[in-house]
């Protein structure tokens, strides 16, 4: 009787230690996550989508949309549409592959020249999303805005 409670006991100990350590994991669940602005800047609203496998970000896309026309995406613009330099083609998917990069770190995404403010806003995106898939929410995202 005695040895059968020591195994009991010691089962248990395995069980809970388990559940614990399950417990403890507070990384990214695997799945889709996106998040963007509430409102816009400069005419578009910027966005993060971002999926999760083993924990790590696998894919990554950033862009921003029109205002009032979500399939209009600022990295299709032409030079007359969005002038500036680098165009926005260029730096928009350097951004995304870069959040891949910093895997679970928002603030090691590394920035874009020429793409100040949307750097830093891709890390105000990611670090929402962090949040929602440390809790496996997948809902959409509203950020706002601040300033």
């Amino acid at each position: 009787m005695k040895k059968m409670t020591r195994i009991l006991a010691l089962a248990l100990c395995v069980v809970l230690a388990c559940t614990a350590l399950v417990g403890c994991a507070s990384g990214p669940k695997d799945g889709t996550y996106t998040a963007r602005f509430e409102t816009a800047s400069h005419g578009y609203i910027e966005y993060l989508t971002v999926t999760f496998e083993g924990g790590e970000p696998v894919s990554a896309e950033y862009d921003a949309y029109a205002e009032g026309d979500p399939s209009k995406k600022k990295s299709s613009c032409t030079a007359e549409e969005y002038p500036m330099e680098p165009l926005p083609s260029e730096w928009i998917p350097a951004l995304s592959e870069n959040v891949v990069a910093a895997g679970t770190n928002p603030d090691k995404v590394a920035g874009v020249a020429g793409a100040t403010y949307a750097s830093a806003n891709v890390r105000v995106l990611y670090n929402a999303i962090l949040e929602a898939a440390a809790k496996g929410d997948t809902a959409e995202i509203l950020v706002p805005v601040e300033g």
